[in-house]
């Protein structure tokens, strides 16, 4: 139902960051494409109420197969990374933006 959500916040990320929705999705530990995967699952989760059940089908229908587990633990780090650096809401402001 909020797929479209799913997907403006990708797009989102990756204009912001200036990243292919490709390298976003591929089973990767790099830093970089951690912290934006953890970005996306906060926004969607904290931002717009989504289930982590909601945003693992959307992950798995753009070949992101993740567990719910796993989405969880990204949206607690991100909150954690908040938490610790205030700056980080600027660019969640920026980044929270949905175009209808």
């Amino acid at each position: 139902m909020k797929e479209y959500i799913f997907k403006q916040y990708t797009e989102n990320i990756c204009t912001h960051l200036g990243i292919e929705s490709s390298d976003l999705f591929v089973k990767s530990r790099e830093a970089g494409v951690v912290e934006a995967r953890q970005l996306l699952f906060y926004l969607c989760h904290d931002k717009r109420q989504m289930k982590f059940t909601e945003i693992k089908s959307y992950a798995d229908k753009v070949g992101l197969v993740q567990d719910v587990s796993n989405i969880a633990h990204a949206v607690h780090s991100f909150k954690a990374k908040v938490d610790k650096d205030p700056d980080l809401l600027h660019i969640i402001q920026k980044l929270n933006k949905i175009e209808h």
